[in-house]
């Protein structure tokens, strides 16, 4: 008899969904970039070829466009909803994909993102000095190397001119990137993980690495993921996914506002001092607080998020038997 996969042990879940996920982006991937090359009057084996320095070609935006849109269905979106489908009988709420257990998490979420902008900027520099000061020359050659091509791509695809740039690029790195990302590794890995170590914290911690170390830049390695074990904590307290998308959201969108507004710039190099890090830490502390203030208030406990395993199969109507969720 066919089972829900939820009710299988949690590392062969786990390997289930990388299968899926291989599989799922390479039919994705075949025909996206077939797609892609034809809207851009290239060939699939010109795409193919494609180099780091022909990713920052300004002609070539358009195709690095397509890619991420190909990524999002390919690696976030479909696996992760066609997981969710054969793990439970509620896959949206198995996502996460539900109303907070109180609606006010929602606003809660946002003000920690905002709180965490200021802690993020401040790793960003502490960890830009670790590896200059801690790493050998060779290491930090090849780390600023990916770096520098990371961040000709990203100048080359967030070329904003016009008002109309500025919503393409909401929409790709600000909406997709937070529904993607957020289902992709708080949905489905971070529940899976946090199953593995039959705890919390230990599975949103190691879902924050992978989610950082997912993004190839190890210059922001250790923000990224401080950014990750928020959103992580912002699932777990408020029961949803919601508010964890809508910071993801906020967090990407405000730092494409300022570089349309021209008040931050992605080549501007700057170095902790005293000011940013008395803002840094104050704002950490901020962040703290607001995630102790949602833990005493959540409901969520591990027994209501892997409720005991029961047989079903994915064609039950999951309304007989359901335990709580």
């Amino acid at each position: 008899m066919h089972t829900y996969l939820r009710n299988k042990p949690a590392w062969i879940q786990l390997i289930i969904f990388g299968g899926l996920t291989g599989g799922i982006l390479f039919l994705v991937m075949t025909v996206g970039i077939s797609l892609v090359a034809h809207s851009n009057n290239l060939s699939v084996m010109q795409i193919a070829s494609m180099s780091p320095d022909d990713y920052a070609k300004p002609e070539l935006a358009g195709v690095v466009r397509g890619l991420l849109v190909v990524q999002f269905f390919g690696i976030f979106l479909l696996p992760s909803l066609i997981f969710a489908y054969l793990a439970d009988p509620h896959p949206f709420d198995y996502a996460g994909l539900k109303s907070p257990d109180k609606k006010s998490f929602i606003l809660l979420g946002i003000l920690v993102i905002v709180a965490a902008f200021f802690t993020v900027e401040w790793l960003s520099l502490v960890n830009q000095e670790l590896v200059s000061n801690l790493l050998g020359k060779s290491a930090r050659q090849w780390i600023e190397k990916g770096e520098s091509d990371t961040d000709n791509t990203l100048r080359n695809i967030l070329t904003m001119k016009s008002l109309g740039d500025l919503m393409e690029s909401i929409l790709l790195v600000g909406v997709l990137a937070a529904v993607g990302e957020e289902l992709f590794f708080r949905g489905i890995l971070q529940r899976l993980f946090i199953q593995i170590f039959r705890s919390a914290w230990p599975g949103i911690i190691f879902t924050a690495a992978l989610f950082s170390a997912f993004h190839g830049q190890f210059m922001g390695f250790i923000p990224r993921m401080i950014l990750g074990i928020i959103l992580g904590a912002l699932y777990w307290y408020s029961g949803s996914i919601i508010p964890a998308m809508a910071g993801h959201f906020i967090f990407n969108g405000s730092q494409l506002l300022l570089v349309y507004y021209k008040v931050s710039d992605m080549d501007s190099k700057a170095v902790p001092n005293a000011t940013i890090t008395v803002v840094g830490i104050t704002s950490l502390a901020v962040v703290i607080f607001l995630l102790n203030y949602m833990r005493k208030h959540s409901v969520t406990t591990y027994a209501k998020v892997y409720p005991p395993r029961r047989e079903e199969t994915p064609f039950d109507d999951g309304n007989t038997g359901e335990v709580n969720r």
